[in-house]
């Protein structure tokens, strides 16, 4: 096995399609740093700004009334109006650096919101405000930050917190990425069969390397983000590599960076198998790349594109692969609400893994995967 892993590298090392896509994965995290820096991501006065503007927003959407507590105003919209204050004063303590104010307007604000989902007319508003779990979610981070009395979020371009953002972003594309670097992992061997008896290993042991060597790529990928990623440690400093997040996993949850950064990690690589086996499979049945990555995004982008399919097949391993969504409770801001957690979707697709290594040990015993 040491040996044919040796000849897999050797071929894989020479392959200009791997090196090309370490640049962009390089590049993309790069660009990420410029992002964050052009636009302001992470500036809390910013997404204040932005939530003010709403408020204002779900205002016009009534007759302007008296919103004192003993005036005409529906509740609604003594509500709302609560909120922009709310919201004004947010703006405030930070600009005076008040965060025991900021985190006390902010639980103020979610209690605000949880009171305003069950007021008549709300739907009118709807849109403008944030679904009950982030609301759930957010009032527990910033009841976290009072009780542990930590700082406002930190600079984004800190190590730890630039983690925390690159992999609370990248499950949206993460599977397409593979998808497109495995989409002709037996291609090649199959249009150049001729080359391949001249191997000195037997075929399951070649089909076996290819996978391995496609495995360590992939590793390869998320070692590059952490290497450009480095520099911010020497420039901005680490950060804090406990900062809290609030996620859904089943029920609100409080996790730290570096915990969110590991599940994310951990739950790409099992993502990378899936989408690797299952291009060898097409690659098999369709033995063509094209149709490959069409059939494999077409499968992704299903219930992207179409939500409700989500509610109507929830165990469908593709409806995980956006572990993100899943982490923020995404499903359950649907028309109609489905409990699905990571753990669920972790399960799914190790099972879905093993019944594919089935389906491939299948093809070699029928001859369908064989020297030609």
């Amino acid at each position: 096995m040491i040996r044919s892993l040796k000849v897999g590298l050797k071929i894989e090392l020479t392959n200009r399609k791997n090196l090309f896509l370490l640049l962009i994965v390089a590049l993309i995290t790069v660009g990420m740093m410029f992002y964050i820096k052009s636009q302001s991501a992470g500036n809390q006065i910013v997404e204040r700004t932005g939530d003010f503007y709403s408020a204002q927003a779900a205002l016009t959407k009534f007759q302007v009334v008296d919103a004192s507590d003993d005036g005409d105003g529906s509740d609604l919209y003594k509500n709302l109006n609560k909120q922009k204050i709310a919201v004004a004063l947010q703006i405030a303590a930070l600009k005076m650096k008040k965060d025991d104010i900021y985190y006390k307007t902010s639980i103020e604000i979610a209690e605000l919101r949880a009171k305003a989902f069950d007021l008549e007319d709300y739907d009118k508003v709807a849109s403008l405000m944030p679904s009950r779990i982030k609301n759930t979610l957010n009032h527990m981070y910033f009841t976290h930050l009072l009780e542990s009395k930590q700082a406002i979020a930190p600079n984004p371009l800190e190590l730890f917190p630039f983690l925390l953002f690159f992999f609370s972003i990248v499950g949206a594309g993460w599977y397409v990425f593979i998808s497109f670097y495995t989409s002709s992992i037996l291609l090649d061997d199959f249009e150049h069969s001729s080359l391949i008896k001249g191997y000195p290993i037997r075929f399951d042991q070649y089909i076996l390397t290819k996978c391995v060597t496609h495995f360590l790529y992939i590793v390869a990928f998320i070692v590059v983000v952490f290497a450009c990623a480095m520099p911010l440690l020497f420039l901005n400093g680490a950060g804090d590599a406990n900062y809290p997040i609030a996620v859904y996993v089943g029920e609100p949850s409080i996790y730290s960076t570096i915990h969110y950064v590991a599940i994310s990690i951990g739950y790409m690589i099992v993502i990378a198998v899936f989408a690797m086996l299952l291009s060898i499979i097409l690659n098999v049945l369709l033995k063509n790349m094209y149709l490959t990555l069409f059939v494999q995004s077409i499968l992704f982008f299903l219930p992207e594109v179409f939500s409700s399919m989500i509610s109507f097949m929830p165990y469908n391993p593709f409806n995980f692969l956006n572990f993100n969504k899943i982490l923020s409770g995404y499903p359950l801001e649907l028309a109609t609400p489905v409990d699905i957690t990571m753990t669920m979707g972790l399960i799914i697709l190790l099972v879905c893994i093993v019944l594919m290594l089935l389906v491939i040990k299948t093809f070699f015993s029928t001859g369908k995967i064989a020297r030609a």
